[in-house]
């Protein structure tokens, strides 16, 4: 288990030019290859970890099945991971996941939400920066697609944002960023976005 200081920022198409430009301007480099991050959140009947995330309530979790190719595959590469955000702060588990599609046929069992369905997939170019030992990382042309009954729908949903994350070993390091940062620090959540996306019952004005 990891633990991670976070900070996000959602840009317009419009400001990702002026992102680049002040990673430039502060000795900004390309940490690794851009890749596409394909993922598969799941969550109760009841949508309880997406109630949670919106309402604030700590602990909470998100749980996913994640790999690195433009169309969701099952294979050796796939990653269960959990997210916990506590009153201490944010923790990661990222394990391979031996069965993915048991797991997507049958759901996953966890201690605190009970039985937990795959409800959603998330589909998104990632680029990489680090930046004064502190790791930016850019997501673009991210889409959502809804899950019923196991399956992938065919149709998805482009979001108009972009969202940075800018991720700290500890919050010692913030300020030395933030200081200088010309970007509005918010909350954001893709899981909780997408799911006001696809779901009718939580569509939003977005």
């Amino acid at each position: 288990m990891t633990f991670r200081v976070e900070k996000k920022i959602v840009l317009n198409q419009s400001k990702v030019f002026d992102l680049k430009n002040w990673i430039n301007d502060n000795d900004g480099s390309i940490l690794y290859p851009n890749r596409i991050i394909n993922s598969i959140y799941f969550d109760t009947t009841s949508y309880s970890m997406y109630h949670d995330s919106i309402e604030g309530i700590l602990p909470r979790k998100k749980i996913r099945l994640r790999n690195y190719n433009n169309l969701y595959k099952f294979d050796k590469n796939t990653k269960k991971e959990i997210k916990i955000s506590s009153s201490e702060g944010r923790f990661k588990t990222s394990v391979i996941e031996e069965n993915p599609l048991k797991i997507m046929n049958f759901g996953y069992f966890d201690k605190d939400y009970g039985v937990c369905l795959p409800v959603i997939n998330i589909i998104y170019e990632r680029s990489y920066y680090k930046i004064k030992n502190i790791r930016l990382t850019l997501d673009q042309n991210i889409y959502y697609k809804k899950i019923s009954n196991s399956q992938i729908s065919q149709l998805s949903t482009k979001d108009k944002l972009n969202v940075v994350e800018l991720k700290f070993s500890s919050d010692k390091l913030i300020d030395s960023v933030i200081k200088n940062f010309p970007f509005d620090v918010s909350r954001f959540s893709k899981y909780c976005r997408g799911i006001e996306f696809v779901d009718s019952n939580y569509c939003n004005d977005l």
